[in-house]
């Protein structure tokens, strides 16, 4: 009798073991979770390209002025799908916007570095492209201008929890300019 009760007792012990892993494993699954990874919320990454700015249509046709400019980006992931960051694009150099107003006079525009962090959603639907969209302010010496920015980027996985990516993204400043930029970077997820 005493072993038949001992087996009993064993037997449901090794049920609530086995129900705990399986909770477990379902509760991850929930969170985005995949057996065996560990799920990075932090994400810091640096990216160096260029601007295109958009001069506006003039006698020879569209121009486009090309400067260089640096990307540091954080984001938060919320899941493995959506995410929140600050994005700011450093441009280093100082230049003029020419635009041909309505009664045919060129107004130049004069940014001397400006600053321009946006706060951005991100969705990532698949393993490598990611999608953002998000409003900021480009910050000059000169006058400051309300932006939104759209990006796409694309991205693969390094060891250590490293990423290297490629983005194409548009910014939109009302009353101004408009540019896209073309960068590549490296980003750390923790």
């Amino acid at each position: 009798m005493k072993n038949i009760l001992l087996f009993l007792i064993l037997l449901q012990l090794a049920t609530y073991t086995s129900y705990a892993q399986e909770y477990e494993t379902e509760h991850d699954i929930e969170l985005g979770h995949e057996e065996g990874e560990h799920f990075h919320r932090h994400q810091i990454g640096a990216m160096i390209g260029h601007a295109h700015i958009y001069q506006g249509s003039h006698a020879e046709g569209k121009k486009w002025l090309v400067v260089p400019m640096v990307s540091l980006n954080y984001n938060y992931w919320i899941n493995k799908t959506w995410g929140i960051g600050l994005h700011t694009d450093f441009i280093l150099e100082t230049y003029e916007v020419h635009e041909e107003g309505e009664d045919g006079e060129i107004e130049i525009l004069e940014r001397e570095l400006p600053i321009a962090p946006a706060l951005m959603a991100a969705y990532k639907p698949g393993e490598h492209f990611t999608f953002m969209l998000g409003v900021g302010e480009e910050f000059a010496k000169e006058e400051d201008l309300f932006l939104i920015r759209g990006e796409v980027e694309y991205s693969l996985e390094l060891p250590n929890a490293f990423e290297l990516g490629a983005a194409v993204g548009y910014d939109v400043r009302f009353d101004a300019y408009d540019s896209w930029v073309l960068a590549l970077g490296v980003s750390k997820m923790f």
